[in-house]
């Protein structure tokens, strides 16, 4: 004889070859979203087990119904007696006379089917924006966008301040540093200040200084409107300086291995573009590897022009430094070490300073067995087709021309 088990919201069922309740274990009314949150997240529940080793001694096969791993039940007892069926019978039976047969449990549904399903789903749903609205990397994302946000910004308002300012002291263009160009236009703002402090000698780096300028004067209202203009561009730049800060701690945190191969910026940016380090260590290394360069992938599969070799991970020194030949094997090896970084991280926690040791090692060897690009493999023989084509559009040519004539 066999039986069959199956699950709903309220909990686990027990339905002989007949489709007749035998047994059931129901979830506590108060946890119903925390049971299912459980399953869904792929644990074996304590009312599973508990109705599985008192059954499992009844029938010769118990049929599963289930989405979890049938390695899971593998460590119960008599799990060879284990059979496993999606859909099953029983399954589709409780889909259908879900109502009738929880009356016969005793579950409370003194509100309604209907609404006892509805306050369920809100729960869940509930349960799941917390632990999202918990989890770490929201706020690493969240940092990471703010840099790229930051940097498009200040981008703009640094050549606003060097065109500005230029008007009253264009010399200060050879400062190539815009932080230490914003940084002495709103400390000093005027040009005499900024040349008498000495700063463009020693800390600037100017091989010659500056005595003086060929730029406009400028009145005290538009100095100052100037100087409180490049202010404003310094505290952004210094806030962008410690949003770096807390994203490498943060990356310290969560992702010391992905850390460690990509560096703090480089690995945010894979968390964020993915939307969490979760869904990224499930991730297979090659689509790691494209990460970034959707569009060029959808390209080739679409007009069958190249596939793409890399995405972010051109970003990596090893990957952007490598030569041409053998970047995408560079790219190749690199996407299958963060894989196995992340999924370090995110199972284990432990830091394991050989991944990146590994992965340095094998660019050493591709780079040895790899010193110049191969020669192309294609025939050196005129193709017949091509000439001939080409022959018959020159003869059409030459028709058109001769009927000028």
């Amino acid at each position: 004889m066999k039986c069959y088990l199956t699950s709903c919201f309220a909990g686990f069922i027990i339905l002989d070859e007949n489709c007749t309740l035998i047994d059931y274990e129901l979830f506590p009314r108060s946890k119903l979203a925390e049971k299912l949150l459980e399953i869904e997240n792929g644990n074996l529940t304590r009312e599973e087990e508990s109705l599985l080793k008192r059954i499992v001694k009844k029938f010769d096969s118990v049929v599963i119904e289930t989405n979890l791993p049938h390695s899971k039940y593998k460590n119960l007892k008599d799990s060879s007696k284990f059979l496993f069926e999606t859909p099953s019978i029983g399954g589709e039976f409780l889909r259908s006379n879900t109502a009738h047969l929880l009356e016969k449990t005793g579950f409370n549904l003194d509100d309604g089917f209907e609404t006892t399903i509805h306050d369920v789903l809100i729960g869940l749903t509930e349960k799941k924006l917390m632990e999202s609205s918990e989890a770490e990397d929201l706020l690493l994302i969240q940092a990471i966008n703010a840099i790229d946000d930051l940097d498009e910004t200040t981008g703009k308002l640094v050549e606003r301040v060097r065109e500005w300012y230029s008007v009253h002291f264009p010399e200060l263009d050879r400062v190539r540093n815009h932080e230490s160009y914003v940084k002495l236009v709103a400390e000093y703002g005027d040009r005499d200040a900024i040349i008498d402090s000495g700063l463009l000698n020693s800390e600037m780096g100017l091989k010659k200084g500056i005595d003086k300028s060929i730029g406009a004067e400028i009145g005290e209202t538009d100095l100052r409107i100037i100087k409180g203009f490049a202010e404003s561009l310094k505290s952004l730049q210094e806030s962008r300086n410690s949003i770096t800060e807390y994203v490498d701690t943060k990356m310290k945190e969560i992702a010391p291995n992905l850390r460690d191969l990509c560096g703090y910026s480089l690995g945010a940016k894979l968390i964020a573009h993915v939307g969490s380090i979760r869904r990224l260590s499930m991730l297979p290394s090659s689509t790691v590897q494209i990460l970034g360069a959707e569009k060029a992938l959808f390209r080739h599969l679409k007009t069958g022009e190249n596939p793409p070799k890399h995405g972010l991970i051109y970003q990596h020194p090893d990957v952007r430094g490598a030569k041409w030949w053998i970047r995408g094997k560079v790219a190749r090896t690199l996407a299958a070490k963060i894989s196995l970084a992340v999924r370090k991280d995110v199972f284990s926690g432990e830091y394991d300073p050989t991944i990146k040791e590994n992965f340095e090692i094998k660019v050493k060897e591709i780079e040895k067995d790899n010193p110049f690009p191969k020669r192309s493999t294609a025939s050196s023989k005129p193709d017949k087709k091509k000439d001939k084509k080409k022959k018959k559009k020159k003869d059409k040519y030459k028709k058109k021309i001769s009927d000028y004539y």
